[in-house]
């Protein structure tokens, strides 16, 4: 059911905003709102909060923290989650109680406040759609059957939400998000080819490579994602699904050549055939909902995307010799 706009909510929250999507997005609303971003912070020992950050320290595992921190809130951006598609299946009972409990347990919160807050949801447009064989972008009424646990924690996480709007105690849009990059990663992440594969080159190391290098995903920027998840934080219905992609889909293969093309020297590629084997081959995501329904488009392009992180590194190294 359509709702009237409200216009820009200024009384914000993220739920892991130290997490790789997390941080930026907390950068990018702090530097466009005027208001005070509420960050939950379970562990704020040698945290340095950011300016303009009110840093709430709390567990999800705490319902009485979980009241604490909604508590006011007209918008809370929900990106915490731990494991990869690589690796959630090696442990199912702990991928579920380190995902899907604590949203259940902020969810029971929101219910016990009587404040209808509106939840944006960071989910995955990688790994929930059933594989199709006729490589059409997929779309948000497609089929859904993940074939990782992480993929299975994010529908389930889809589901409980979808039920939370149903009985009327908040709103949520879920941005199904593709494979997100834009940034330096650490070089022992197991997700985010590109900044993990750019870090690693770097640092003289080979860059490690999961499953099938044919693989295809649809790369997204993190400030194409940010102004997609700044457009969802006004509901425009009571319960959504967005995907948050370009349309446009490429091999690891061809991302390596991109970098290397970018770099300027060779890569040295290192395959890892311990996981990855049971993921998708392909996975392009059809952006017309976030268009006509948003007014989103993205504005970055892949190769100037990763020309821009190798340009934001040597800056910084020039910068750091300068000093």
């Amino acid at each position: 059911m359509p709702l009237k706009s409200k216009g820009r909510l200024g009384s914000a929250g993220i739920v892991g905003s130290r997490g790789f999507i997390g941080s930026y997005l907390t950068g990018y609303l702090m530097a466009r709102e005027s208001g005070t971003l509420r960050l939950l912070i379970r562990n704020t020992a040698e945290y340095e909060s950011p300016e303009k950050a009110n840093v709430f320290s709390g567990d999800l595992l705490s319902g009485r923290d979980c009241e604490r921190f909604a508590d006011g809130l007209n918008v809370i951006h929900y990106l915490a989650h731990v494991n990869a598609p690589v690796n959630s299946d090696l442990d199912l009972a702990k991928d579920a109680s380190l995902n899907l409990v604590p949203l259940l347990n902020l969810l029971d919160a929101i219910r016990r406040l009587h404040t209808k807050p509106h939840i944006v949801y960071f989910s995955s447009g990688g790994a929930v759609y059933a594989p199709g064989v006729d490589r059409v972008p997929y779309r948000e009424t497609d089929p859904c059957s993940p074939l990782s646990s992480y993929g299975i924690q994010k529908l389930a996480a889809e589901e409980y939400l979808r039920l939370a709007a149903s009985k009327g105690f908040l709103t949520a849009t879920i941005l199904r998000v593709g494979n997100a990059y834009g940034t330096l990663l650490s070089r022992h992440r197991m997700q985010g080819l590109i900044g993990v594969a750019i870090g690693r080159l770097l640092h003289g190391e080979p860059v490690r490579v999961f499953g099938n290098t044919h693989n295809v995903r649809d790369y997204v920027h993190l400030e194409d994602i940010c102004s997609m998840a700044e457009l969802a934080s006004i509901p425009r219905q009571e319960f959504s699904v967005v995907n948050v992609g370009t349309g446009l889909g490429y091999s690891v293969t061809d991302v390596l050549g991109l970098i290397e093309e970018s770099y300027g020297q060779p890569l040295s590629v290192e395959r890892d055939e311990s996981c990855g084997k049971e993921l998708a081959d392909w996975v392009v995501l059809d952006n017309t909902r976030a268009r006509r329904e948003f007014g989103w488009l993205p504005a970055i392009d892949l190769q100037s995307g990763i020309r821009e992180i190798l340009a934001g590194w040597k800056a910084q190294k020039t910068a750091a010799v300068a000093s």
